[in-house]
């Protein structure tokens, strides 16, 4: 895999670009490690000394200095990079829905349910499958029918119909939720990756 890079008239930026897609719906900035959450390669390019900002559009990534030489940078910065891509993880996290024209009450219960579903511990990981980033998607449609689509960390996890039937129970037992729908998907394949930062400091990953 060969990395391109180009500095920017900002000499404090530069641009990657990894020869694959990177951000196809348009462009996204990271300005600090929290908004970083959302995307697995941002978090990792944050664990950088030196990195203060990540921007993505379609075919780049924009990296933002605080200070140092890019000579001392790239090096880490290309590396890092490459890990991610060549390890087939997704470049931003699954993004949780809710319905179109949601005025916000809608938002709080898909929270609500997501609380509810951090009561289901992975048997082998022992931690809760919403920070360990098994859940892809929780849906709530007009008709009040929830749909949660999950993975496990493996296709064929004997766990499987354990966590299937945790997300069930835990979801059925939020208040107001009136039937649920289980779907289990590996698209994309689950990475560790897309575990939250609590998750990683908890297992020992970094």
């Amino acid at each position: 895999m060969f990395i391109q890079t180009e500095p920017m008239p900002d000499t404090s930026k530069m641009k990657f670009f990894p020869g694959k897609e990177v951000y196809v719906s348009g462009t996204i900035e990271f300005d600090n490690t929290d908004k970083a959450s959302a995307s697995p390669l941002a978090q990792r390019l944050f664990g950088i000394p030196g990195v203060a900002a990540i921007a993505f559009g379609y075919d780049y990534i924009l990296i933002t200095k605080t200070s140092g030489d890019w000579q001392h940078l790239k090096p880490a910065l290309l590396g890092t990079i490459m890990e991610h891509f060549m390890s087939n993880a997704p470049v931003m996290r699954p993004a949780r829905r809710t319905p179109a024209g949601d005025d916000g009450e809608t938002s709080e219960f898909v929270d609500q349910i997501m609380t509810s579903l951090r009561e289901v511990i992975d048997p082998e990981l022992g931690y809760n499958i919403v920070d360990l980033g098994l859940i892809y998607d929780v849906v709530i449609d007009a008709d009040g029918m929830t749909t949660v689509a999950m993975t496990t960390t493996t296709p064929g996890c004997p766990a499987t119909n354990y966590l299937k039937q945790g997300v069930q129970d835990r979801a059925e037992a939020v208040e107001g939720v009136k039937l649920v729908q289980v779907e289990l998907t590996y698209e994309p394949r689950w990475e560790p990756d897309m575990m939250s930062p609590e998750a990683r400091q908890h297992l020992g990953i970094y």
